[in-house]
């Protein structure tokens, strides 16, 4: 169906399975960080830290205030999990980088997320493919 022949119909429902996506895939990483001993902000901030990260960027990707961030790092600092650093660019801002513990971890996370995935477990090869490619359309639309 090409953009311009829509309807609303069409939109609601696609809105309400995406919901019930959403929703089954936030009670699968919440049973997997649960596993892994994280909370679920604590698993979310993990998986944004494959590379280093300002703790200002973070807060963006993870759509919260940056002092949720602080507190958030302040956990996983204290658990060895990651480390503050200056920023070469800004030595005024800190970035946040996983440890080794921290790298280690975020490996067992993703390995428990990939176990049973709800979404594409029940899926061939194939349809991985397109959903993959539908769901990269998607992300990045601009949503005009």
């Amino acid at each position: 169906m090409r953009r311009g022949t829509r309807s609303a119909g069409d939109e609601r429902e696609l809105m309400m399975l995406l919901l019930g996506v959403l929703a089954r895939l936030r009670e699968h990483l919440d049973s997997a960080a649960d596993d892994v001993g994280l909370s679920l902000p604590q698993a979310h901030t993990l998986l944004r830290l494959e590379q280093p990260q300002r703790m200002g960027e973070l807060a963006g990707a993870l759509h919260c205030e940056p002092s949720h961030v602080t507190a958030i790092a302040d956990l996983l600092e204290a658990s060895d999990l990651l480390e503050r650093q200056s920023d070469p660019a800004d030595r005024r801002a800190k970035r946040l980088v996983l440890t080794a513990k921290g790298t280690k971890l975020r490996e067992r996370l993703l390995a428990r997320l990939g176990e049973g995935f709800p979404v594409a477990s029940e899926l061939d090869a194939g349809q991985r493919d397109v959903l993959a490619e539908l769901l990269r359309e998607a992300r990045d639309s601009s949503g005009d």
